[in-house]
């Protein structure tokens, strides 16, 4: 499926092709604990609310050359929200979320998905390595810039107080 207007076919011409569809798929992480956790065969994607069960295999088999195994939908509706109680009673909602789709993606048992590490433990400090960091960054470079700036005549009152 496509939203591009297909130039018309004349003879002798090429077909039309659509290399890629329309649609989008986004990767959500899952929990790993608790009664959301999924097998380490299996994840979770959100995908285009126009996409069907086949049409997810068949982007992710086609497109990512995954082993697909199965695929179960499922349809989240979005929040609404009332201004009063008695809104809700009569169904007049102020304003709805868009629903969601999700799709549950089972692989081969021998394939294992592993949520994408985007940075890796060299870049990742820890607050006491922070504070340290900037310490050291305080003591190294004096402030000059605002040193060339500061009232000298003014009895005692500290740098922080004077305009």
């Amino acid at each position: 499926m496509s939203t591009r207007i297909p130039r018309l076919w004349q003879p002798g011409n090429p077909k039309y092709r659509v290399f890629l569809p329309d649609f989008w798929v986004k990767l959500v992480e899952s929990p790993s604990v608790g009664p959301g956790r999924l097998p380490k065969n299996a994840c979770k994607f959100e995908v285009d609310p126009r996409m069907s069960r086949h049409d997810v295999r068949e982007y992710l088999d086609k497109i990512y050359e995954l082993p697909v195994r199965d695929v179960r939908i499922q349809n989240v509706i979005g929040e609404i929200e009332w201004d009063h109680k008695r809104d809700a009673e009569k169904r007049m909602a102020i304003w709805k979320e868009e629903d969601k789709k999700f799709a549950y993606v089972f692989f081969k048992k021998t394939f294992v998905v592993e949520w994408p590490r985007l940075f890796h433990d060299d870049f990742v400090d820890t607050e006491e390595e922070t504070v340290v960091r900037h310490q050291k960054r305080e003591q190294e470079v004096p402030n000059e810039i605002n040193r060339k700036y500061i009232n000298k005549d003014r009895g005692g009152v500290g740098e922080w107080w004077g305009i």
